[in-house]
């Protein structure tokens, strides 16, 4: 990036940003959308509608995953029913096995908040 400015009369005066490197660390406005499509359900919403799409018989499908979601709360009761549901640890299985990468059941944590290691340095 290349600030420019003009001083005095004709004169035009370039100054190559220094800080640039430093600034194109994080992108602030792509997390915040990244966490809305996330937390919204939109991903999950995509997610289906591709699997669904996917299907010749829509009805067998949704069954298929309900009567496995019932297996997956019947063998692990313990797991499922806090933050993990069995039906979005059955779909994204399916969109794992379809090529596209999905967190186990869709939970994923903060990437970033710190977490209970953080300790801020405070400067003296």
């Amino acid at each position: 990036m290349v600030v420019v400015g003009v001083y005095g009369g004709e004169e035009n005066c370039t100054k190559k940003d220094d800080m640039l490197r430093y600034k194109m660390d994080r992108i602030p406005f792509l997390e915040e959308k990244v966490r809305k499509i996330q937390e919204g359900g939109k991903l999950l919403t995509m997610d289906i509608e591709r699997l669904l799409l996917s299907e010749d018989n829509r009805f067998d499908f949704v069954n298929e995953i309900a009567a496995e979601a019932k297996q997956y709360v019947e063998n692990n009761r313990d797991e499922y029913g806090g933050n993990k549901k069995a039906i979005f640890h059955v779909l994204s299985n399916r969109v794992n096995d379809a090529g596209f990468y999905r967190p186990d059941a869709y939970v994923e944590s903060e990437p970033y908040k710190p977490g209970p290691g953080y300790l801020k340095e405070i400067e003296t």
